[in-house]
């Protein structure tokens, strides 16, 4: 028996020690508290992931999506043109660098030792998830979908200035990222008639352009009159290929202001149907057209990896009438949705 209490008194000395150390440890971490100067200096710098180091998911996503939310508001109010608007240069996003700030610093003030801190709850692994989002967001930005804004009256009625479009990258080839050509190479997809493309200027691949497809490689067409006549691309000569066909367009209404008069038509090409901008008092300038050796003025052939571009706004727009064709390489995406 006094063996017994020996052994048991004995283990009990073992074990003190190391429940010691728990009990320390476990004081240690619930006494974790956030710096307030590191919470401001997040705040100001990295404004929502500041929720994450003092210990804060769900004002985190709060603040996030809010974010999201006005930076929106503001890319559209700064695509007006209208240098005299009170919102002219003024971002409503600036107000989030006093908000959150503050916010993390009275939260740091008040901040209750007893919680349990999360994985996330600490400067080096908030710096952590602020990477990754960004990195996240800037692949997404370089290789899926790229927001472009329209500067000008080309594509009108459609797109018209100030109008906000997102633009579908993948499987083009062609990918930047703010003007920096990160990697260019073959397109795995192929455009069709009708679809409304942004793309590298050819004359100056430095200016983005956006631009209704209407010619395939293969195909030849005619712009007479304010009509479009094509020829579909036919592999085999000795077949019997079809001829060219007009693109159908039925009067919709007129428009008359500023001393001209418009009238719009809804055209249809395949399977896509839009409404274009005709000015009835210009004729067409067939004497600027871009000039292909063994065709006619107004009569262009697709050349291979090539399309044959217009714009909607049919009389106020620089398209391929004007400089020729766009090759594949300069495809930038498909326009996915506009706003």
């Amino acid at each position: 028996m006094a063996q017994f209490r020996f052994a048991t008194h004995f283990s009990q000395q073992l074990s003190a020690p190391y429940a010691g150390v728990r009990r320390i440890g476990d004081k240690l971490e619930d006494s974790w508290k956030p710096k307030a100067w590191l919470s401001i200096f997040y705040g100001l710098v990295i404004q929502p992931f500041t929720f994450l180091y003092v210990n804060k998911a769900k004002l985190f996503w709060f603040y996030l999506i809010l974010i999201i939310f006005v930076t929106l508001i503001d890319t559209k109010l700064q695509a007006i043109d209208d240098t005299e608007s009170w919102h002219h240069n003024i971002y409503f996003t600036w107000l989030f660098l006093i908000i959150c700030p503050i916010h993390a610093y009275l939260i740091c003030r008040g901040y209750d030792k007893g919680q349990r801190k999360k994985w996330y709850a600490g400067w080096l692994p908030t710096l952590v998830c602020f990477v990754m989002f960004f990195a996240f967001l800037s692949l997404v930005r370089a290789f899926i979908y790229e927001p472009f804004s329209i500067p000008a009256r080309s594509m009108s009625p459609t797109l018209n200035p100030d109008d906000q479009v997102i633009v579908s990258k993948s499987g083009f080839g062609n990918y930047r990222y703010f003007g920096l050509q990160i990697v260019k190479k073959a397109p795995s997809k192929t455009l069709k008639r009708g679809d409304v493309v942004v793309f590298q200027y050819p004359q100056n691949p430095q200016i983005d352009f956006v631009k209704r497809v209407i010619g395939l490689p293969g195909d030849t067409v005619i712009y007479r009159d304010k009509s479009i006549f094509i020829k579909p691309s036919c592999m085999d000569e000795s077949a019997n290929c079809p001829g060219f066909t007009e693109v159908a367009k039925e009067y919709k209404f007129t428009d008359s202001g500023a001393g001209s008069e418009h009238e719009y038509y809804k055209e249809s090409l395949d399977n896509d149907s839009y409404v274009i901008k005709l000015n009835s008092n210009q004729k067409d300038l067939s004497e600027r057209y871009f000039y292909q050796v063994g065709t006619q003025t107004d009569e262009w052939l697709v050349p291979d990896k090539h399309y044959f571009v217009l714009g909607d706004n049919r009389d106020n727009s620089l398209d391929s009438r004007y400089w020729g064709f766009v090759p594949e390489s300069n495809i930038i995406g498909k326009i996915a949705y506009v706003w």
